[in-house]
């Protein structure tokens, strides 16, 4: 049966309109006045609702105009009813705030239920040619994607068709078992510079000497950008061939025009793969894949662990539900919070993020629920919040576990009922705000120790989601390394001579390390790389010590070894070599982060507030 909300602050009339439905296709719900039935609109869902025009407090067209502005009533039918003499003024300003309808009462039963039934009828036809118009778009600009992509296709491939005929037959370069050069051809020469035959390759020049460390990588082939003084950079092909006596013949052709080609066609097919969805686990064709699926926007991975987190956020991305996400530091938890809201139905609606340790305590409640001009000493006006900011959209509260607990009360209201109140506000406000929540700390845990509000926690995890830590997922780090890498190259300026990859002795020990703080921990070790003056492949040297040596840079001091007839006056103070060991660990943080406290506190994985009251109790 179709549900309809009948509003009237009269009984009488609610009764008779009751009596009118009955024994039709329509199940009627009663409000006795425009506050309830906003609440009921806010948990329930009807089909029609017939607006009494005057009634105390909140009259029938502030009523109508508060469920238009809401989008989960904005489209639901609104009949007025009024005992007033009719005015076509009234009229006009029910149509205008979007009413299908405007009948006077007495109600004759014939009339409203017919009134109701042809209404229903056009806003099922409504919806039914809002679904076709949508899905004739959707054709269109599918097809003209495809269009575009086979003409660009064409495009690309003769191009590399182009470059390929035009590019010049390989020259040799033949070493001795000892690294010598024993013969090289003119086009080596000048591509590489002035060889000499009889000379170790690394001795002769700087173009050799990277040709040298290819081979000490124990690399087969490899493309080297080579600069040309004020001209273009060049790009050699390199392709490593060892003969029976221990020499090593290397083919070098001059591949500019082509690699950029190439290039130009690996981007477009992996835009096309990612948009498709048609991944895999990074190593092999056998593993995990989604056809046509969905990827989050800028969350970057292809392991099983990320392919489901996808599926899940896939499925969450168009509600309204509450979502509580867990993980480590550095995990992407505010990706997947910016997924959630612009991959979804209200993209184009507030999105607002607020750390919850990142601002002092006694500021929190002012800072979500705003305060009232006067409320306390410096509010010299009114102000909004930001739940208020946010209405129709997202708030994403990271670190959830850092609110205090009068504020934690608040926002179970918020939760429960859509409730804010500004400080020093009598009255409160009704806000349509999906709240996502993130914590890198076990808030069961934290409930059972009595600082984190049971009910609240209930509230939150309506949808939880786990995010994998790095060393979970370790196939994707050639994937992340990439992207990072083509980030940094824009970023520092690396167009001309940029880092077209990491060697393999790097990536071995790239994977190998434990990764403590996870992608942020990553894209600092790459962004370290390119401060430091990185050269085309980033190399084992590159790379921090912590990360050669198998090591977390905030690894503990191993623990001591208690001899024999030891006492225990003997033994180290574990106070004390904790609190020196943390003292290290913020000195070094501070240092690589150049003294930004913001990002020391991020890279060893501690919020904004424990990390200054830290500084505080060390001393620092």
């Amino acid at each position: 049966m179709a549900r309809i909300l009948v509003v009237d602050d009269s009984i009488e009339n609610l009764t008779l309109i009751e009596l009118f439905l009955r024994g039709t296709e329509f199940d009627p719900v009663t409000a006795s006045g425009g506050r309830e039935a906003l609440e009921l609109c806010s948990r329930e869902s009807f089909e029609l609702i017939l607006l009494d025009v005057v009634m105390p407090t909140i009259d029938g067209f502030e009523v109508c105009r508060r469920l238009k502005d809401d989008p989960r009533t904005a489209f639901v039918p609104v009949i007025f009813l009024t005992g007033r003499l009719v005015d076509e003024s009234d009229k006009v300003a029910a149509y205008k705030l979007g009413a299908v309808d405007y009948i006077q009462k007495p109600v004759n039963r014939e009339e409203l239920v017919a009134r109701i039934r042809v209404m229903r009828r056009l806003e099922q036809t409504r919806s039914q040619l809002d679904r076709e118009n949508a899905a004739l778009r959707e054709e269109v600009e599918a097809l003209g994607r495809s269009l575009h992509a086979v003409s660009r296709e064409i495009e690309q491939l003769q191009r590399l068709r182009h470059e390929f005929d035009s590019t010049a037959e390989p020259g040799v370069l033949a070493l001795d078992a000892d690294g010598k050069v024993v013969a090289v051809d003119p086009s080596v020469r000048d591509l590489l510079g002035d060889i000499q035959v009889g000379v170790p390759l690394t001795e002769c020049g700087h173009a050799a000497s990277r040709v040298a460390r290819l081979l000490a990588d124990g690399a087969r082939s490899a493309d080297l950008t080579l600069p040309r003084g004020g001209d273009a950079a060049r790009v050699a092909r390199v392709a490593v061939r060892t003969n029976v006596s221990g020499g090593t013949f290397l083919l070098i052709r001059d591949v500019t025009g082509l690699a950029e080609a190439e290039r130009l066609v690996r981007e477009r097919e992996l835009a096309e793969s990612e948009g498709d969805g048609a991944t895999g686990d990074g190593e092999s064709g056998d593993g995990p894949s989604i056809e046509h699926g969905y990827a989050m926007t800028d969350y970057v991975g292809r392991s099983s662990e990320v392919l489901a987190l996808n599926e899940t956020v896939d499925r969450l991305r168009q509600s309204r539900s509450t979502v509580l996400i867990h993980g480590e530091s550095g995990t992407g938890k505010e990706l997947v919070a910016r997924a959630l809201h612009f991959d979804g139905a209200n993209r184009n609606e507030p999105f607002i993020p607020m750390h919850c340790g990142a601002i002092a305590p006694e500021l929190v409640e002012s800072e979500l629920f705003g305060h009232e001009r006067g409320a306390f000493t410096g509010a010299e006006q009114s102000r909004d919040g930001l739940f208020r900011a946010a209405d129709g959209g997202t708030i994403f509260l990271d670190e959830i576990a850092e609110m205090s607990v009068p504020v934690q009360i608040k926002l179970l209201r918020v939760l429960q009922r859509g409730e804010i109140r500004r400080v020093g506000a009598n009255q409160p406000r009704i806000v349509d705000v999906r709240i996502i929540a993130a914590t890198n700390q076990d808030l069961a845990a934290l409930v059972k120790e009595g600082k984190f509000r049971e009910d609240l926690y209930y509230r939150l995890q309506v949808v939880s989601l786990e995010l994998p830590a790095l060393r979970d997922r370790t196939v994707d780090l050639p994937l992340l390394i990439d992207n990072f890498i083509k980030a940094a190259n824009v970023r520092h300026g690396r167009k001309d001579l940029p880092v077209q990859g990491v060697s393999r002795g790097a990536m071995e020990r790239l994977v190998r390390y434990d990764w403590p703080g996870n992608v942020r921990e990553l894209e600092n070790v790459i962004e370290r790389a390119f401060a430091l003056g990185v050269g085309d492949v980033l190399q084992l040297e590159d790379l921090p010590q912590h990360i050669i040596d198998g090591r977390s840079s905030l690894a503990a001091a191993p623990d001591p070894v208690i001899e024999d007839g030891a006492t225990a006056s003997d033994l180290p103070d574990l106070k004390n070599m904790r609190r020196a060991a943390e003292r290290q660990a913020i000195l070094q943080a501070l240092s690589r982060s150049g003294g930004d406290k913001i990002a020391a506190a991020a890279a060893l994985g501690m919020s904004r507030s424990t990390f200054y009251r830290r500084l505080k109790e060390l001393g620092l």
